[in-house]
């Protein structure tokens, strides 16, 4: 069989272009293939040098502790008791210190001179709280109340935060339209003296004359829309900000609340004893009331 060399070479020279970009394609991802594999491989070493770490951490200390049984025949200290609760100290540190953070972020949330992206940020991060892990049952169960009730009450202070913020922003919008009527206004005035001076002149501009008159009535009557409009809506706004600001107050309270049970149980966990009374002139305590008496002074 004979190849026709020139009908092979005038298709190579006519789809040139073609052939070089699927070729140019074919490599890149042949690059991002080989690129892909390689983070893989990566990552399940990764992966698996994390779960040996984990695993060999978590089983030296009963290895060691068994050891020492064995060679002394004595119990005197029971380091994995130990390690647990010194964990579970740090994890509670972190714990309080989350929920409490919370708690401010519930009472800013009433605040709608803050823009969203100045509240705390990460206070509703994703993922389990460590001390689900190392923590005893009651505390476990004392915490999951407590955040339940976070979730509720911030859904439900954010869902007033947005009606509140709709309504401000249709003010503010009033409030721009109102600005751009009076400046219309300001520009026709200026336009209709011009053309009565042109007219004293002896010049013809009737027709436009009455079109600026027309125009200016019904920007006049436009602005006295406004104005009621504005008056009712600012109204509107004032009361959704302040029941917004009652709400967060609201949410805040009752979340400190329900943290009462959780920091006793933390108390008693540390060793502390029961002491319910411990809280309760935390519990008492309006954190907006002492800003305000903070900002006063």
């Amino acid at each position: 069989m004979n190849l026709d060399t020139d009908l092979i070479r005038q298709f190579l020279l006519a789809h040139a272009e073609t052939i070089l970009t699927w070729l140019v394609a074919g490599l890149v991802m042949m690059l991002l293939a080989r690129f892909e594999l390689r983070r893989a491989v990566r990552k399940s070493a990764q992966a698996m040098s994390e779960s040996v770490a984990t695993t060999v951490a978590a089983c030296v200390p009963d290895v060691a502790h068994a050891a020492a049984q064995a060679t002394s025949g004595v119990p005197a200290v029971e380091p994995v008791a130990s390690q647990r609760a010194e964990a579970l100290r740090r994890v509670a540190l972190d714990t309080v210190a989350a929920v409490m953070a919370r708690g401010r972020w519930l009472d800013e949330l009433g605040n709608l001179r803050l823009p969203d992206d100045a509240l705390l940020t990460g206070q509703r991060a994703a993922g389990a709280d460590p001390l689900l892990v190392v923590a005893p049952q009651p505390v476990v169960q004392a915490y999951l109340f407590a955040q339940r009730t976070f979730e509720e009450e911030a859904a439900r202070v954010q869902d007033s935060r947005r009606g509140a913020q709709r309504q401000q922003d249709a003010l503010h919008a009033l409030e721009a339209e109102a600005a751009q009527v009076e400046q219309e206004t300001a520009s026709i005035v200026l336009r209709f003296e011009q053309v009565n001076a042109q007219s004293a002149q002896g010049g013809e501009a009737g027709d436009y004359q009455r079109f600026l008159i027309q125009k200016y009535n019904t920007l006049g009557q436009r602005e006295k829309e406004i104005v009621q409009q504005r008056g009712t809506l600012r109204e509107q706004a004032q009361a959704s900000a302040e029941d917004l600001a009652f709400q967060a107050r609201e949410a805040a309270q009752r979340y400190r609340e329900s943290l009462a049970p959780l920091m006793q149980q933390l108390r008693e966990a540390w060793g502390h004893g029961d002491a319910p009374d411990v809280f309760d002139t935390w519990l008492r305590t309006d954190p907006m009331h002492a800003e305000a008496q903070r900002d006063a002074a």
